[in-house]
């Protein structure tokens, strides 16, 4: 019983029944008021202005009731369809980034590029496939007994070549990465924290993934900045494609 109260269809639907029962009692009861009165001729015209103000009262009540409770379900027919249109419309861009994207493509850049160009072509072949806004791949380095993950190429970077970009393990979501040996994946990106400008202007994605490349130990870490979200399969395709960028390294070396 307190289901049926607690959805509100059904206690329009109450309410309206039972406020056609009470126009109909009351009805009957003007209507009989005559003869318990024992009144001479057993009808009073004199009431006629009463039937008429309740059953105009009767019809404009229902007609409220009707349109409210058609509304009611109007409301609720949309909402069902927002929500299966969002389900469908998030189904749709997860199904399209399991179709979009291919490791024989990563596999097929590593494999034509030179060995200077490894990190490159493999950096592009991962953000082309995501559409990504901005990626940049690291390199592990250790100077002076502390390691660092150092920048050494980029996509859709704005910064000037000669700038040296570096993070001692544990410095920053970079660092904590390489220290962790774990994907980070920030979907709420404070505004401004990453930039993408280009001839058109500027903007800030919301959606971060940073994972490292490792084998038996990380080597370095790849970062991608996304305006749309990353399903778990892209998110996973990158951290394959990391493996595929950690092989080419060791087998460099």
């Amino acid at each position: 019983m307190t289901g049926v109260f607690n959805d509100r269809y059904y206690l329009n639907l109450i309410l309206a029944v039972l406020f056609t029962a009470g126009i109909g009692v009351s009805l009957y009861l003007i209507y009989s008021l005559p003869a318990n009165l024992r009144l001479t001729d057993g009808y009073q015209s004199d009431l006629i202005n009463i039937y008429i103000v309740l059953a105009l009262t009767f019809v404009l009540g229902a007609s409220t009731l009707a349109m409210a409770l058609r509304y009611k379900q109007e409301v609720v027919v949309m909402r069902d369809r927002i929500i299966d249109a969002a389900t469908a419309e998030r189904e749709a861009a997860e199904q399209a980034g399991k179709t979009s994207i291919s490791l024989d493509t990563v596999k097929s850049s590593l494999s034509q590029a030179s060995q200077k160009d490894i990190l490159q072509a493999g950096l592009q072949a991962v953000c082309k496939q995501l559409e990504a806004g901005q990626g940049a791949i690291y390199i592990v380095k250790e100077e002076d007994g502390k390691r660092k993950v150092e920048l050494k190429n980029g996509y859709a970077l704005t910064i000037g070549e000669s700038t040296v970009i570096s993070y001692e393990f544990g410095e920053g979501l970079i660092g904590q990465a390489a220290t962790s040996a774990r994907t980070l994946y920030v979907d709420d990106v404070p505004q401004g924290y990453v930039k993408i400008i280009s001839g058109l202007g500027s903007a800030s994605p919301r959606y971060l993934l940073i994972v490292p490349i490792k084998k038996d130990q990380v080597v370095g870490v790849i970062e991608i900045a996304s305006f749309t979200n990353l399903s778990e399969d892209q998110r996973k395709f990158v951290e394959e494609a990391a493996e595929l960028i950690a092989n080419k390294i060791s087998n460099r070396a």
